[in-house]
């Protein structure tokens, strides 16, 4: 095994074509050149992840991998588990989108013989891969054995899951809230159903959909709280393991590990209840998840699945895990007050530049180390999701010679809401350290900014 593995052991996003660049247009491998903004999925490599990767892949040459994957979880586990509670297990997956297979899995084995329905928030700031997945299909067409599946197939005959959506924002862009649908919902489905209700804290926008509608649901219901981001405390994280959800979690956001690399928390009042696991309730799994993904501590349900020792998951984590010790030498409050510091920045130069720029509404119900804003016509309207990505491929897609000794920009690609688009600019852990590390010298982001701008005009405005 190599550096190399990095870009391997997950689905076809994450492949390298002939130019060496995966789907999201960088390669992981690269990045002494590349200014990071992204929200997520395409982060590279710094000079401190890439040496503890190194440092990784050395112990792989001489220790056992299950050893290596055992540790790599329990260090995960202790910058967390910030009581030392030790009350939740840690699942893998080559992916945050993977993840979403899991509750299924756990609902055939917990309850073989209930049907499933599907609770779904902010539908249209999740990824793509998450909303097939939660449906019980197929996302991808490779897998991590490098097998061929048929994208958007059901995952097994067997797996029929009826689902009620709920909308992020309003045509406008308001962020919606629907506690009392939701709960309500809960409650009339619980009667016949396994119900598994997915929210989000930290959708693609950075909302927070809103967690107190919990312990007033139905007890049977299975919360799964998407916190892919990993933009929130861990103090949050543990919370919700104490209210009895499952936590997914990426490396590859916030943290700015090479895309991806998944993993669920789930309370061991849940993990508890898998015992008596058939064959037939792990069946439609088996070309999902493999034994690099189910922990050491479960070794019954571990034996259901190949044998295979994910490198690319591995060395994937190990980079976001590296990044989570460094940024925590900081504190929770030096990390905010850098994150809100950069947060005004933006938010007053997107201002100063309103001919061109509209900040999203609500932006104080989102996560501040992410700002969501339209690019608006000469005429003051904004521009449609195709206009918004063809400027998103002008910034991004290719190298450029006027951003100081910057070859490549990365910033969050457009989100689709009603008929409407938006982008994103973002803070990584990496950029939260280098912010401080320069005295929050903010001539990077001002350029950004005026390079955005600069596109814009060419494209749209002559």
């Amino acid at each position: 095994m190599d550096i190399n593995d990095i870009v391997k052991g997950g689905d076809e996003r994450i492949t390298l074509n002939k130019n060496g660049l995966n789907k999201y247009h960088g390669n992981p491998l690269i990045y002494k050149s590349v200014f990071n903004r992204g929200s997520c999925t395409m982060s590279n490599l710094n000079v401190d992840s890439k040496r503890a990767v190194d440092k990784m892949l050395k112990k792989l040459q001489k220790e056992d991998y299950d050893k290596l994957l055992n540790e790599q979880q329990n260090q995960l586990k202790k910058l967390i588990d910030v009581d030392s509670s030790n009350d939740f297990d840690i699942f893998y997956a080559p992916s945050g989108s993977d993840l979403c297979y899991y509750p299924i899995m756990f609902s055939r084995i917990i309850n073989p013989d209930q049907k499933i329905f599907s609770v779904v928030t902010c539908p249209e700031e999740l990824g793509t891969g998450s909303n097939t997945a939660i449906k019980g299909e197929y996302f991808f067409g490779t897998n991590q054995f490098e097998e061929n599946v048929i994208k958007n197939d059901t995952i097994h005959k067997e797996i029929t899951i009826d689902q009620e959506t709920f909308s992020a924002r309003d045509d406008l862009g308001n962020i919606l809230t629907h506690k009392t649908e939701i709960l309500e919902i809960i409650e009339r489905k619980s009667i016949d159903n396994q119900v598994i209700a997915n929210l989000v804290i930290g959708s693609k926008s950075g909302i927070v959909d809103n967690i107190s509608m919990i312990p007033r649901a139905n007890k049977k219901c299975f919360w799964v709280i998407d916190v892919c981001q990993m933009r929130t405390t861990q103090k949050l994280i543990n919370n919700l393991i104490r209210l009895n959800c499952m936590v997914m979690l990426t490396g590859s956001k916030f943290y700015q590990s090479p895309p991806f690399c998944g993993a669920i928390l789930v309370p061991k009042t849940i993990t508890s209840k898998l015992v008596n696991i058939s064959d037939k309730a792990v069946a439609p799994f088996l070309k999902i998840f493999s034994t690099s993904d189910i922990p050491l501590s479960h070794p019954i349900l571990r034996s259901k699945f190949r044998q295979n020792e994910n490198y690319g998951t591995l060395l994937r984590w190990e980079a976001a895990v590296s990044e989570m010790k460094l940024l925590s030498f900081y504190g929770e409050d030096m990390v905010t007050m850098s994150v809100d510091r950069w947060n005004a920045f933006i938010i007053s130069q997107l201002q100063i530049k309103s001919d061109y720029f509209e900040l999203m509404p609500d932006q104080q119900f989102t996560n501040r180390s992410i700002v969501s804003f339209n690019v608006k016509h000469k005429d003051g309207s904004l521009l449609s999701d195709e206009e918004l990505r063809v400027l998103y491929l002008e910034i991004c897609a290719k190298e450029r010679d006027d951003f100081y000794d910057f070859k490549k920009i990365i910033i969050g690609q457009p989100v689709k809401y009603d008929n409407k688009s938006f982008i994103r600019l973002a803070l990584g852990s990496f950029n939260v350290r280098m912010l401080i590390a320069n005295d929050f010298d903010f001539q990077f982001d001002k350029k950004l900014i005026s390079i955005i701008q600069k596109e814009l005009k060419k494209l749209y405005w002559n």
